[in-house]
């Protein structure tokens, strides 16, 4: 008969010691490793959870700025329309209707983003041009027509020009008396005029004595007459005060 080993003993949960030594059985061994495998299973299940919630919270953030932006940018047009229907309903209410002044600021509002100009710029124009009137018939000096015409006070003959540019077809010089394409086609002419010379004072005064006129002057040496382009910078200055100053005007 064999002698027992007193230094060994069986644990009824699966483990042998002998000795220094530590056997666990199979079936522990099983059980651990499923066990281990079970936690991290458990623990990348909550990482992808997170991840998920990190995803989805990210790309709430990401809308909600996006809202924001959108939100901005409305609030920015609305500002910009609200100043210049304020301005109009102000100098233009006796002048024209309602649904004209709505259409003036909605076309004023589009022109000044297209050609990259301050709205109050192309208002103060059309104060010294023609005093916010449509209606407007220019007149030289000895009284005779000049044939300026409009908010505007585009001739007939520029206004082909700039309107062929844009493709617009003009029927008649009356088509200048309709307020919106009077503002479409000054606006893109003094813009026209204001990069040819590459200079936003140039091109005021070009619009007002003609673009020949400004490039022989400067050829010769001459002066430039400023007196119109001083007084749209005071117009210009004068509506600005008004929408600093009026507490209606959405700032």
């Amino acid at each position: 008969m064999s002698k027992i080993n007193k230094k060994s003993y069986r644990l009824p949960i699966g483990i042998l010691f002998h000795g220094k030594k530590i056997w666990i059985s199979e079936l522990l061994s099983y059980l651990i490793a499923t066990t281990i495998l079970g936690i991290f299973m458990v623990l990348g299940i909550i990482v992808l959870m997170n991840e998920l919630k990190q995803a989805k919270l990210a790309g709430s953030i990401s809308s909600m700025h996006k809202e924001a932006v959108e939100l901005g940018n409305t609030c920015s047009i609305l500002q910009q329309k609200n100043r210049i229907h304020k301005i109009l309903t102000k100098f233009a209410k006796k002048k024209v209707s309602d649904t004209t002044i709505q259409t003036l600021t909605n076309v004023l509002y589009s022109n000044s983003r297209q050609f990259g100009y301050d709205p109050l710029l192309l208002l103060a124009v059309i104060n010294v041009e023609s005093v916010f009137n449509p209606k407007a018939l220019g007149r030289f000096r000895s009284g005779n027509l000049s044939g300026a015409m409009g908010l505007m006070q585009l001739k007939f003959a520029t206004a082909q020009e700039t309107a062929a540019m844009l493709n617009i077809t003009l029927q008649s010089p009356e088509d200048l008396l309709k307020p919106d394409i009077n503002l479409i086609l000054g606006t893109a002419y003094l813009a026209k005029l204001i990069s040819r010379f590459r200079s936003f004072k140039l091109g005021i005064i070009a619009y007002n004595i003609g673009p020949e006129k400004v490039k022989s002057t400067m050829r010769n040496k001459e002066e430039l007459p400023l007196n119109y382009y001083k007084k749209v910078l005071h117009a210009y200055y004068t509506l600005e005060q008004f929408i600093a100053t009026d507490t209606t005007i959405i700032q």
